[in-house]
Protein backbone atom coordinates (compact mmCIF):
# COMPACT_ATOMS: atom_id res chain seq x y z
CA UNK A 1 0.00 0.00 0.00
CA UNK A 2 1.44 3.51 -1.14
CA UNK A 3 1.09 6.54 0.68
CA UNK A 4 -0.82 9.07 -1.33
CA UNK A 5 -0.25 12.61 -0.89
CA UNK A 6 -2.51 14.47 0.44
CA UNK A 7 -4.42 16.69 3.30
CA UNK A 8 -2.61 15.63 6.37
CA UNK A 9 -6.11 15.88 9.22
CA UNK A 10 -9.37 15.87 8.31
CA UNK A 11 -11.26 19.95 7.80
CA UNK A 12 -13.10 19.52 11.26
CA UNK A 13 -9.22 19.24 13.29
CA UNK A 14 -8.17 22.35 14.99
CA UNK A 15 -4.53 22.36 14.00
CA UNK A 16 -2.24 25.31 12.17
CA UNK A 17 -3.06 26.25 8.28
CA UNK A 18 0.39 24.78 7.55
CA UNK A 19 -0.95 21.32 8.39
CA UNK A 20 -3.50 21.06 5.41
CA UNK A 21 -0.29 22.12 2.66
CA UNK A 22 -2.27 20.04 -0.05
CA UNK A 23 1.79 19.52 -0.74
CA UNK A 24 2.22 17.77 2.48
CA UNK A 25 5.12 17.09 4.29
CA UNK A 26 6.77 15.09 1.41
CA UNK A 27 7.58 18.40 -0.25
CA UNK A 28 8.27 20.20 2.85
CA UNK A 29 11.49 19.14 3.72
CA UNK A 30 10.51 15.09 4.89
CA UNK A 31 11.36 12.26 2.92
CA UNK A 32 9.00 9.95 0.84
CA UNK A 33 7.28 7.39 3.35
CA UNK A 34 8.01 3.91 2.20
CA UNK A 35 5.08 1.83 1.06
CA UNK A 36 3.47 0.39 4.66
CA UNK A 37 4.46 -3.41 4.61
CA UNK A 38 1.82 -6.60 5.19
CA UNK A 39 4.16 -8.40 7.19
CA UNK A 40 3.56 -8.09 10.84
CA UNK A 41 6.95 -7.96 11.50
CA UNK A 42 8.01 -5.61 9.88
CA UNK A 43 4.88 -3.50 10.04
CA UNK A 44 5.36 -3.57 14.14
CA UNK A 45 9.42 -2.97 13.97
CA UNK A 46 8.26 0.86 11.21
CA UNK A 47 5.48 1.34 14.34
CA UNK A 48 8.09 0.67 17.12
CA UNK A 49 11.20 2.94 15.19
CA UNK A 50 9.30 5.16 13.56
CA UNK A 51 9.08 8.55 14.70
CA UNK A 52 6.47 10.77 12.61
CA UNK A 53 5.48 14.11 13.91
CA UNK A 54 1.41 14.68 14.62
CA UNK A 55 1.51 15.91 11.22
CA UNK A 56 3.41 13.27 9.16
CA UNK A 57 1.20 12.44 6.15
CA UNK A 58 2.16 8.65 6.99
CA UNK A 59 -0.25 8.36 9.86
CA UNK A 60 -3.12 9.16 7.53
CA UNK A 61 -3.09 5.80 5.93
CA UNK A 62 -1.03 4.03 8.90
CA UNK A 63 -3.86 3.52 11.40
CA UNK A 64 -6.42 2.61 8.74
CA UNK A 65 -3.82 0.11 7.41
CA UNK A 66 -3.04 -1.44 11.01
CA UNK A 67 -6.94 -2.04 11.97
CA UNK A 68 -8.14 -3.17 8.70
CA UNK A 69 -4.69 -5.53 7.90
CA UNK A 70 -7.19 -9.09 8.31
CA UNK A 71 -10.52 -7.38 7.46
CA UNK A 72 -12.35 -5.69 4.66
CA UNK A 73 -14.51 -2.51 5.36
CA UNK A 74 -18.09 -2.70 6.17
CA UNK A 75 -19.15 -2.30 2.88
CA UNK A 76 -22.56 0.41 3.13
CA UNK A 77 -23.00 -0.65 6.83
CA UNK A 78 -22.24 2.82 8.05
CA UNK A 79 -23.54 5.26 5.38
CA UNK A 80 -27.36 3.18 5.46
CA UNK A 81 -27.25 3.21 9.36
CA UNK A 82 -26.54 6.92 9.63
CA UNK A 83 -29.20 8.08 6.79
CA UNK A 84 -31.58 6.11 9.05
CA UNK A 85 -30.63 7.67 11.92
CA UNK A 86 -30.06 11.69 10.71
CA UNK A 87 -31.45 11.14 7.35
CA UNK A 88 -30.07 12.72 4.06
CA UNK A 89 -26.02 13.87 3.93
CA UNK A 90 -27.57 17.26 2.83
CA UNK A 91 -29.80 17.90 5.23
CA UNK A 92 -28.74 20.75 8.08
CA UNK A 93 -26.61 19.78 10.77
CA UNK A 94 -28.78 21.48 13.17
CA UNK A 95 -31.41 19.02 11.88
CA UNK A 96 -29.76 16.04 12.16
CA UNK A 97 -27.88 16.78 15.71
CA UNK A 98 -28.25 13.43 17.75
CA UNK A 99 -29.99 14.41 21.07
CA UNK A 100 -28.21 11.24 22.61
CA UNK A 101 -24.74 11.40 23.01
CA UNK A 102 -23.76 7.91 23.57
CA UNK A 103 -21.13 7.41 25.95
CA UNK A 104 -21.05 4.16 26.63
CA UNK A 105 -20.28 4.74 30.34
CA UNK A 106 -17.42 7.35 29.70
CA UNK A 107 -19.15 10.19 31.18
CA UNK A 108 -16.54 11.88 33.34
CA UNK A 109 -13.81 12.17 30.25
CA UNK A 110 -15.34 13.27 27.21
CA UNK A 111 -12.52 14.88 25.80
CA UNK A 112 -12.45 15.35 21.52
CA UNK A 113 -8.92 16.23 21.62
CA UNK A 114 -8.65 19.42 18.72
CA UNK A 115 -12.28 18.22 17.01
CA UNK A 116 -14.10 21.47 15.99
CA UNK A 117 -17.98 21.39 16.27
CA UNK A 118 -18.04 19.61 12.71
CA UNK A 119 -15.90 16.89 14.18
CA UNK A 120 -17.69 16.49 17.29
CA UNK A 121 -20.57 16.10 15.55
CA UNK A 122 -19.17 13.35 13.30
CA UNK A 123 -18.34 11.88 17.16
CA UNK A 124 -21.98 12.07 17.93
CA UNK A 125 -23.11 10.36 14.81
CA UNK A 126 -20.23 7.96 14.04
CA UNK A 127 -21.03 6.66 18.26
CA UNK A 128 -24.30 6.87 17.86
CA UNK A 129 -24.21 4.28 14.63
CA UNK A 130 -21.99 2.48 16.88
CA UNK A 131 -24.61 1.71 19.62
CA UNK A 132 -27.39 0.71 16.92
CA UNK A 133 -25.06 -1.72 15.11
CA UNK A 134 -23.22 -3.19 18.40
CA UNK A 135 -25.79 -2.84 21.04
CA UNK A 136 -24.01 -6.35 22.84
CA UNK A 137 -21.40 -3.60 24.03
CA UNK A 138 -23.12 -2.35 26.83
CA UNK A 139 -19.68 -0.75 28.86
CA UNK A 140 -16.96 0.72 26.56
CA UNK A 141 -14.85 3.73 28.07
CA UNK A 142 -12.67 3.58 25.99
CA UNK A 143 -14.53 4.03 22.76
CA UNK A 144 -15.19 7.62 22.98
CA UNK A 145 -11.23 8.87 23.07
CA UNK A 146 -10.09 6.17 20.66
CA UNK A 147 -12.95 6.92 18.05
CA UNK A 148 -12.31 11.09 18.88
CA UNK A 149 -8.52 10.14 18.01
CA UNK A 150 -9.32 8.38 14.57
CA UNK A 151 -11.69 11.31 13.24
CA UNK A 152 -8.52 13.37 13.72
CA UNK A 153 -6.98 10.83 10.53
CA UNK A 154 -10.15 9.93 8.65
CA UNK A 155 -13.53 10.11 8.36
CA UNK A 156 -16.24 8.71 10.00
CA UNK A 157 -17.13 5.67 8.17
CA UNK A 158 -13.60 4.69 7.67
CA UNK A 159 -13.78 5.31 11.39
CA UNK A 160 -16.14 3.44 11.88
CA UNK A 161 -14.97 0.31 9.75
CA UNK A 162 -11.68 0.57 12.23
CA UNK A 163 -13.60 0.38 15.47
CA UNK A 164 -15.40 -2.48 14.08
CA UNK A 165 -12.27 -4.03 13.36
CA UNK A 166 -10.88 -3.04 16.95
CA UNK A 167 -14.48 -4.60 18.69
CA UNK A 168 -13.97 -7.43 16.90
CA UNK A 169 -10.68 -8.60 16.64
CA UNK A 170 -9.60 -12.00 18.38
CA UNK A 171 -6.26 -11.11 17.83
CA UNK A 172 -5.53 -8.56 20.60
CA UNK A 173 -7.83 -7.20 23.34
CA UNK A 174 -7.88 -3.40 22.32
CA UNK A 175 -11.49 -2.05 23.80
CA UNK A 176 -12.80 -3.89 27.00
CA UNK A 177 -16.49 -4.20 26.48
CA UNK A 178 -18.44 -4.93 29.94
CA UNK A 179 -18.39 -3.15 33.31
CA UNK A 180 -16.28 -6.07 34.58
CA UNK A 181 -13.58 -6.32 32.29
CA UNK A 182 -12.85 -2.50 32.05
CA UNK A 183 -13.30 -2.43 35.24
CA UNK A 184 -10.02 -5.51 35.88
CA UNK A 185 -8.55 -3.58 33.50
CA UNK A 186 -8.03 -0.58 35.30
CA UNK A 187 -7.38 -2.02 39.00
CA UNK A 188 -5.10 -4.88 37.50
CA UNK A 189 -2.69 -2.04 37.16
CA UNK A 190 -2.03 -1.29 40.86
CA UNK A 191 -0.04 -4.85 41.08
CA UNK A 192 1.92 -4.24 38.15
CA UNK A 193 2.71 -0.87 39.94
CA UNK A 194 4.03 -2.69 42.00
CA UNK A 195 5.67 -5.94 40.60
CA UNK A 196 7.27 -3.76 37.45
CA UNK A 197 7.76 -0.02 39.30
CA UNK A 198 8.16 -0.84 43.19
CA UNK A 199 4.92 1.02 43.95
CA UNK A 200 3.08 0.35 47.10
CA UNK A 201 -0.67 -0.58 46.43
CA UNK A 202 -2.18 1.79 48.50
CA UNK A 203 -1.62 4.48 46.05
CA UNK A 204 -4.69 5.77 44.03
CA UNK A 205 -4.25 4.55 40.23
CA UNK A 206 -7.95 4.95 39.10
CA UNK A 207 -7.30 7.13 35.96
CA UNK A 208 -3.76 5.51 35.25
CA UNK A 209 -5.41 4.91 31.56
CA UNK A 210 -6.72 8.97 31.13
CA UNK A 211 -2.69 9.72 32.04
CA UNK A 212 -2.07 8.52 28.11
CA UNK A 213 -5.92 9.58 27.26
CA UNK A 214 -6.07 12.94 28.95
CA UNK A 215 -2.78 14.37 29.95
CA UNK A 216 -0.22 13.67 27.87
CA UNK A 217 1.03 16.23 24.99
CA UNK A 218 -1.24 15.71 21.70
CA UNK A 219 2.38 14.87 20.00
CA UNK A 220 3.22 11.74 21.89
CA UNK A 221 -0.54 10.44 22.55
CA UNK A 222 -0.55 10.13 18.85
CA UNK A 223 2.73 7.84 18.82
CA UNK A 224 1.41 5.43 21.46
CA UNK A 225 -1.67 5.30 19.68
CA UNK A 226 0.79 4.02 16.53
CA UNK A 227 1.75 1.41 19.00
CA UNK A 228 -1.80 0.51 20.74
CA UNK A 229 -3.32 -0.11 17.46
CA UNK A 230 -0.55 -2.41 16.53
CA UNK A 231 -0.81 -4.09 19.29
CA UNK A 232 -3.34 -3.59 21.80
CA UNK A 233 -3.90 -2.81 25.33
CA UNK A 234 -0.45 -4.33 26.21
CA UNK A 235 0.58 -0.63 25.14
CA UNK A 236 -1.54 1.38 27.84
CA UNK A 237 0.17 -0.34 30.29
CA UNK A 238 3.50 -0.29 29.11
CA UNK A 239 3.44 3.46 28.30
CA UNK A 240 1.97 4.88 32.08
CA UNK A 241 4.51 2.79 34.05
CA UNK A 242 7.11 4.60 32.23
CA UNK A 243 5.16 7.60 33.08
CA UNK A 244 4.77 5.88 36.81
CA UNK A 245 8.81 5.46 36.72
CA UNK A 246 9.59 8.88 35.39
CA UNK A 247 7.45 10.31 38.03
CA UNK A 248 8.79 8.62 40.94
CA UNK A 249 12.27 9.46 40.62
CA UNK A 250 11.43 12.99 40.42
CA UNK A 251 9.04 12.60 43.33
CA UNK A 252 12.02 10.89 44.96
CA UNK A 253 14.77 13.73 44.92
CA UNK A 254 11.76 16.80 45.15
CA UNK A 255 10.56 17.21 48.56
CA UNK A 256 7.82 19.55 46.75
CA UNK A 257 6.81 17.00 44.55
CA UNK A 258 6.53 14.56 47.46
CA UNK A 259 4.10 17.12 49.14
CA UNK A 260 1.53 17.30 46.61
CA UNK A 261 -1.08 14.49 45.86
CA UNK A 262 -0.15 11.94 44.23
CA UNK A 263 -3.18 11.47 42.08
CA UNK A 264 -2.83 15.09 41.11
CA UNK A 265 0.77 14.61 40.96
CA UNK A 266 1.60 12.29 38.24
CA UNK A 267 -1.56 14.11 36.21
CA UNK A 268 0.32 17.13 36.46
CA UNK A 269 3.77 15.50 35.56
CA UNK A 270 2.11 13.72 32.79
CA UNK A 271 1.09 17.00 30.73
CA UNK A 272 4.68 18.44 31.35
CA UNK A 273 6.24 14.89 30.18
CA UNK A 274 10.28 15.84 29.98
CA UNK A 275 10.90 13.22 27.67
CA UNK A 276 10.18 12.70 23.68
CA UNK A 277 7.05 10.30 23.04
CA UNK A 278 10.36 8.27 21.73
CA UNK A 279 11.77 7.95 24.54
CA UNK A 280 8.89 7.50 26.45
CA UNK A 281 7.84 4.51 24.23
CA UNK A 282 11.46 2.80 24.51
CA UNK A 283 11.26 2.98 28.42
CA UNK A 284 7.70 1.65 27.88
CA UNK A 285 9.19 -1.83 26.03
CA UNK A 286 11.78 -2.15 28.39
CA UNK A 287 9.78 -4.06 30.87
CA UNK A 288 11.02 -7.24 31.27
CA UNK A 289 8.40 -10.18 31.58
CA UNK A 290 5.34 -7.65 31.21
CA UNK A 291 3.87 -10.27 28.63
CA UNK A 292 0.18 -10.49 27.55
CA UNK A 293 -0.02 -13.79 29.75
CA UNK A 294 1.64 -12.03 32.89
CA UNK A 295 -1.26 -9.05 32.13
CA UNK A 296 -4.00 -11.66 31.69
CA UNK A 297 -2.77 -13.45 34.72
CA UNK A 298 -3.77 -10.21 36.91
CA UNK A 299 -6.60 -9.39 34.71
CA UNK A 300 -8.49 -12.23 35.29
CA UNK A 301 -7.11 -12.55 39.45
CA UNK A 302 -9.28 -8.79 39.57
CA UNK A 303 -12.20 -10.24 37.36
CA UNK A 304 -13.12 -12.66 40.00
CA UNK A 305 -12.12 -10.25 43.06
CA UNK A 306 -14.69 -8.28 41.22
CA UNK A 307 -17.47 -11.14 41.27
CA UNK A 308 -16.75 -12.42 44.79
CA UNK A 309 -17.14 -8.73 45.89
CA UNK A 310 -20.73 -8.50 44.94
CA UNK A 311 -19.54 -5.45 43.24
CA UNK A 312 -22.48 -4.04 40.22
CA UNK A 313 -22.26 -1.90 37.28
CA UNK A 314 -23.72 2.31 37.60
CA UNK A 315 -26.32 1.48 35.87
CA UNK A 316 -26.50 5.10 34.48
CA UNK A 317 -23.51 4.18 32.55
CA UNK A 318 -24.94 1.41 29.81
CA UNK A 319 -25.28 1.73 26.59
CA UNK A 320 -28.31 1.21 25.30
CA UNK A 321 -28.13 1.01 21.75
CA UNK A 322 -30.47 0.06 19.40
CA UNK A 323 -30.68 -3.72 17.85
CA UNK A 324 -33.93 -3.17 16.29
CA UNK A 325 -34.60 -1.62 12.84
CA UNK A 326 -36.53 1.65 14.16
CA UNK A 327 -36.93 3.12 11.01
CA UNK A 328 -39.42 -0.13 9.72
CA UNK A 329 -42.04 0.77 11.76
CA UNK A 330 -44.02 2.73 9.52
CA UNK A 331 -45.41 5.47 12.06
CA UNK A 332 -47.49 8.18 10.79
CA UNK A 333 -46.83 10.14 13.99
CA UNK A 334 -42.83 9.74 15.03
CA UNK A 335 -39.76 9.48 12.41
CA UNK A 336 -36.70 7.53 13.32
CA UNK A 337 -34.63 10.18 14.45
CA UNK A 338 -37.40 11.13 16.91
CA UNK A 339 -38.29 7.59 18.06
CA UNK A 340 -34.14 7.33 19.16
CA UNK A 341 -34.69 10.26 21.19
CA UNK A 342 -37.55 8.58 22.79
CA UNK A 343 -36.16 5.01 22.93
CA UNK A 344 -32.93 6.19 25.19
CA UNK A 345 -36.08 7.04 28.24
CA UNK A 346 -36.71 2.98 28.10
CA UNK A 347 -35.95 0.95 30.88
CA UNK A 348 -32.88 -0.93 30.10
CA UNK A 349 -34.42 -3.99 29.51
CA UNK A 350 -36.33 -2.99 26.53
CA UNK A 351 -33.32 -1.67 24.58
CA UNK A 352 -33.21 -4.78 22.52
CA UNK A 353 -36.45 -5.62 21.19
CA UNK A 354 -38.80 -4.81 18.63
CA UNK A 355 -41.13 -2.17 18.02
CA UNK A 356 -44.09 -2.34 16.01
CA UNK A 357 -48.03 -0.72 15.58
CA UNK A 358 -50.67 -2.75 17.24
CA UNK A 359 -53.11 0.38 17.20
CA UNK A 360 -53.24 3.48 14.68
CA UNK A 361 -56.25 5.85 14.05
CA UNK A 362 -55.17 6.09 10.31
CA UNK A 363 -56.56 2.57 10.44
CA UNK A 364 -58.59 1.57 12.79
CA UNK A 365 -60.40 4.52 13.55
CA UNK A 366 -61.13 6.82 16.31
CA UNK A 367 -63.15 4.35 18.81
CA UNK A 368 -61.89 4.05 22.55
CA UNK A 369 -63.42 0.58 22.62
CA UNK A 370 -61.72 -0.53 19.06
CA UNK A 371 -58.38 0.88 20.94
CA UNK A 372 -58.95 -1.41 24.05
CA UNK A 373 -59.72 -4.72 21.82
CA UNK A 374 -56.82 -4.02 20.07
CA UNK A 375 -53.81 -3.12 22.64
CA UNK A 376 -55.46 -3.46 26.07
CA UNK A 377 -53.34 -6.89 26.70
CA UNK A 378 -49.87 -5.59 25.78
CA UNK A 379 -47.60 -4.86 28.15
CA UNK A 380 -45.55 -2.54 27.99
CA UNK A 381 -46.69 0.22 25.51
CA UNK A 382 -46.14 4.01 23.73
CA UNK A 383 -48.76 5.88 23.56
CA UNK A 384 -48.76 8.58 21.04
CA UNK A 385 -50.80 11.26 20.01
CA UNK A 386 -50.12 13.62 17.10
CA UNK A 387 -51.93 17.36 17.30
CA UNK A 388 -53.16 19.03 14.50
CA UNK A 389 -51.15 21.50 15.49
CA UNK A 390 -47.98 19.26 14.71
CA UNK A 391 -47.27 18.67 18.26
CA UNK A 392 -46.26 15.19 19.10
CA UNK A 393 -46.26 13.88 22.62
CA UNK A 394 -47.20 10.60 24.71
CA UNK A 395 -46.85 8.34 27.19
CA UNK A 396 -44.61 5.08 28.33
CA UNK A 397 -46.86 2.92 29.82
CA UNK A 398 -45.82 -0.16 31.99
CA UNK A 399 -48.67 -1.94 32.39
CA UNK A 400 -51.46 -3.52 29.93
CA UNK A 401 -54.79 -1.67 30.00
CA UNK A 402 -56.78 -4.73 30.81
CA UNK A 403 -55.83 -4.13 34.59
CA UNK A 404 -58.50 -1.66 34.62
CA UNK A 405 -60.58 -4.51 34.74
CA UNK A 406 -59.41 -6.41 37.47
CA UNK A 407 -61.14 -7.30 40.39
CA UNK A 408 -58.48 -6.84 42.94
CA UNK A 409 -57.89 -2.64 42.06
CA UNK A 410 -59.22 -0.92 44.77
CA UNK A 411 -59.12 2.58 43.08
CA UNK A 412 -60.01 3.35 39.35
CA UNK A 413 -56.09 3.77 38.79
CA UNK A 414 -53.53 1.11 38.50
CA UNK A 415 -49.94 1.40 36.93
CA UNK A 416 -46.50 1.81 38.83
CA UNK A 417 -43.61 4.62 38.33
CA UNK A 418 -41.65 3.20 35.63
CA UNK A 419 -44.38 5.22 33.31
CA UNK A 420 -43.71 8.42 32.11
CA UNK A 421 -44.94 11.39 30.38
CA UNK A 422 -43.10 12.70 27.67
CA UNK A 423 -42.94 15.61 24.59
CA UNK A 424 -41.69 15.28 21.07
CA UNK A 425 -42.16 18.24 19.03
CA UNK A 426 -41.86 21.06 19.76
CA UNK A 427 -39.02 20.04 22.66
CA UNK A 428 -37.83 17.15 23.58
CA UNK A 429 -38.12 16.38 27.40
CA UNK A 430 -39.13 13.16 29.77
CA UNK A 431 -41.29 13.67 32.51
CA UNK A 432 -40.59 10.57 34.86
CA UNK A 433 -42.34 9.94 38.15
CA UNK A 434 -42.29 12.20 41.22
CA UNK A 435 -40.84 9.25 43.47
CA UNK A 436 -37.87 8.82 41.15
CA UNK A 437 -36.88 12.33 41.26
CA UNK A 438 -34.50 14.38 43.24
CA UNK A 439 -37.27 15.70 45.66
CA UNK A 440 -35.55 17.92 48.04
CA UNK A 441 -37.78 16.65 50.86
CA UNK A 442 -36.80 13.09 49.71
CA UNK A 443 -40.18 12.02 51.94
CA UNK A 444 -43.13 9.58 50.98
CA UNK A 445 -45.06 10.68 47.88
CA UNK A 446 -48.99 11.35 48.69
CA UNK A 447 -51.37 9.29 46.76
CA UNK A 448 -52.10 12.15 44.39
CA UNK A 449 -48.40 11.30 43.53
CA UNK A 450 -49.28 7.75 42.52
CA UNK A 451 -52.26 8.18 39.57
CA UNK A 452 -50.77 6.48 37.12
CA UNK A 453 -53.32 5.02 34.90
CA UNK A 454 -57.16 5.17 34.53
CA UNK A 455 -59.24 3.58 31.94
CA UNK A 456 -63.32 3.60 31.63
CA UNK A 457 -65.47 3.25 28.91
CA UNK A 458 -66.02 6.63 28.51
CA UNK A 459 -62.05 8.06 28.78
CA UNK A 460 -58.60 6.90 29.37
CA UNK A 461 -56.20 9.03 31.69
CA UNK A 462 -52.40 8.99 32.55
CA UNK A 463 -51.15 11.31 35.63
CA UNK A 464 -52.98 12.66 38.07
CA UNK A 465 -53.48 15.14 41.16
CA UNK A 466 -54.59 18.43 40.17
CA UNK A 467 -54.78 17.75 36.49
CA UNK A 468 -54.90 15.37 34.15
CA UNK A 469 -51.32 14.78 32.39
CA UNK A 470 -53.15 13.00 29.06
CA UNK A 471 -56.68 12.32 28.62
CA UNK A 472 -58.32 10.90 26.25
CA UNK A 473 -62.22 11.03 25.49
CA UNK A 474 -64.06 8.29 24.17
CA UNK A 475 -63.72 9.91 20.55
CA UNK A 476 -59.98 9.39 20.82
CA UNK A 477 -59.29 12.42 19.01
CA UNK A 478 -60.04 14.78 21.70
CA UNK A 479 -58.28 14.61 24.70
CA UNK A 480 -56.69 17.31 26.89
CA UNK A 481 -52.86 18.08 28.91
CA UNK A 482 -52.54 19.72 32.32
CA UNK A 483 -49.62 19.73 34.84
CA UNK A 484 -50.39 16.79 36.94
CA UNK A 485 -48.71 15.68 40.65
CA UNK A 486 -47.74 12.28 39.20
CA UNK A 487 -45.19 13.18 36.85
CA UNK A 488 -44.80 16.92 37.41
CA UNK A 489 -44.96 17.86 34.25
CA UNK A 490 -45.68 20.69 32.36
CA UNK A 491 -48.89 20.38 29.87
CA UNK A 492 -48.05 18.51 26.66
CA UNK A 493 -49.94 20.78 24.47
CA UNK A 494 -49.53 24.36 24.16
CA UNK A 495 -53.98 24.50 24.07
CA UNK A 496 -55.43 22.63 27.22
CA UNK A 497 -57.76 21.19 24.47
CA UNK A 498 -56.27 19.79 21.79
CA UNK A 499 -57.50 17.36 18.81
CA UNK A 500 -55.05 14.74 17.35
CA UNK A 501 -54.57 13.94 13.45
CA UNK A 502 -53.10 10.61 14.61
CA UNK A 503 -52.96 8.16 17.46
CA UNK A 504 -50.87 5.33 17.76
CA UNK A 505 -49.71 2.12 20.22
CA UNK A 506 -46.61 1.00 19.48
CA UNK A 507 -45.99 -2.98 21.73
CA UNK A 508 -42.52 -4.57 21.88
CA UNK A 509 -41.67 -8.08 20.57
CA UNK A 510 -38.31 -9.75 21.57
CA UNK A 511 -35.87 -8.66 18.54
CA UNK A 512 -34.22 -12.13 18.19
CA UNK A 513 -37.76 -14.34 17.48
CA UNK A 514 -38.62 -12.42 14.46
CA UNK A 515 -37.66 -11.18 11.36
CA UNK A 516 -35.79 -8.10 13.12
CA UNK A 517 -33.19 -11.35 13.49
CA UNK A 518 -33.28 -11.97 9.50
CA UNK A 519 -32.28 -8.42 9.01
CA UNK A 520 -29.84 -7.88 11.28
CA UNK A 521 -28.15 -11.39 10.22
CA UNK A 522 -27.64 -9.81 6.32
CA UNK A 523 -26.45 -6.37 7.80
CA UNK A 524 -23.88 -8.37 10.10
CA UNK A 525 -22.94 -10.30 7.19
CA UNK A 526 -22.46 -7.38 4.82
CA UNK A 527 -19.66 -6.06 7.64
CA UNK A 528 -18.14 -9.19 8.30
CA UNK A 529 -17.02 -10.64 5.28
CA UNK A 530 -13.33 -12.12 5.31
CA UNK A 531 -10.97 -11.84 3.26
CA UNK A 532 -9.77 -15.08 3.04
CA UNK A 533 -10.62 -18.66 4.42
CA UNK A 534 -9.15 -19.37 8.15
CA UNK A 535 -6.94 -21.69 8.02
CA UNK A 536 -7.34 -24.73 10.08
CA UNK A 537 -6.06 -24.75 13.33
CA UNK A 538 -2.65 -26.07 13.76
CA UNK A 539 -1.57 -25.62 10.50
CA UNK A 540 1.13 -22.82 9.55
CA UNK A 541 2.31 -21.55 6.30
CA UNK A 542 5.75 -21.33 5.28
CA UNK A 543 5.29 -18.03 3.24
CA UNK A 544 6.82 -15.58 5.65
CA UNK A 545 4.73 -12.47 3.46
CA UNK A 546 1.90 -14.60 4.57
CA UNK A 547 -1.04 -12.50 6.00
CA UNK A 548 -2.29 -13.71 9.49
CA UNK A 549 -5.64 -15.99 9.88
CA UNK A 550 -8.50 -13.06 8.74
CA UNK A 551 -10.41 -11.71 11.41
CA UNK A 552 -14.27 -10.68 11.26
CA UNK A 553 -15.36 -7.11 11.56
CA UNK A 554 -18.20 -6.62 14.55
CA UNK A 555 -18.27 -9.62 16.14
CA UNK A 556 -19.86 -9.59 19.59
CA UNK A 557 -17.70 -10.16 22.31
CA UNK A 558 -18.48 -11.72 25.50
CA UNK A 559 -17.52 -10.80 29.14
CA UNK A 560 -14.34 -12.48 28.82
CA UNK A 561 -11.76 -12.83 25.78
CA UNK A 562 -8.93 -15.03 25.59
CA UNK A 563 -5.64 -13.02 24.95
CA UNK A 564 -2.59 -14.23 23.28
CA UNK A 565 -1.16 -17.44 24.95
CA UNK A 566 2.48 -17.66 26.06
CA UNK A 567 3.41 -19.51 23.00
CA UNK A 568 3.23 -16.51 20.28
CA UNK A 569 3.28 -16.89 16.76
CA UNK A 570 6.59 -16.83 15.17
CA UNK A 571 6.12 -14.20 12.87
CA UNK A 572 5.45 -11.80 16.28
CA UNK A 573 8.15 -10.23 18.36
CA UNK A 574 8.28 -11.25 21.50
CA UNK A 575 6.77 -8.76 24.38
CA UNK A 576 10.22 -7.34 25.96
CA UNK A 577 11.96 -7.87 22.94
CA UNK A 578 13.02 -5.00 21.05
CA UNK A 579 12.64 -4.85 17.16
CA UNK A 580 16.35 -5.58 16.52
CA UNK A 581 16.67 -8.32 18.58
CA UNK A 582 18.70 -6.56 21.32
CA UNK A 583 17.18 -6.28 24.81
CA UNK A 584 15.61 -3.14 26.08
CA UNK A 585 14.62 -1.62 22.60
Amino acid sequence: MSVTTTAVLMPWVDAPKDLYDPAGPHENGSPPSPPLPKDPVRLKKLVRKGQWPEEHILRKELWHHICMRNVVAAGSVYKETAKALFGDEGQSSDENANPDYQTFGNEDHLTTYRLTATGQDQLRRLLCVLAHTRPDINYCPLLHPVAALLLHYMDAERAFDCLAALLGSKRYKYLDQSWVEYEAFRGSFTKLAKKFAGMEPGLVYKDWIWWILEDLPFTHLVRVIDAYLMEGLKIFYRVSLAILQLFNKKRKGNKAAQSRDFASGVRHFAQHIPVSADVLLTMGFQFRGLSRTVIDTYHTKFKQNIRDSGMVPPVKNTNKGMAVVLNEINSSIINPKQLQSLWRWLPDRMALKQPHIVFTTAENGISLSTFYNMCEDEEPTILLVKTLDNEIFGAYLSCPWSTRNSAELKTSYFGNGESFLFSITPWEQKFPWVGLSDRPDKGPVDTASQLFMRGTRELLSIGGGDGEGLHLESDISNGWSEACRTYGNQPLSAKRNFQSEFIEVLAFHEASNKEPEERADTQADTATKPVTTPEPEGETTADPEAEPVTETVGEPQGETQAEDSAQQPATELADDQSPSGESGE
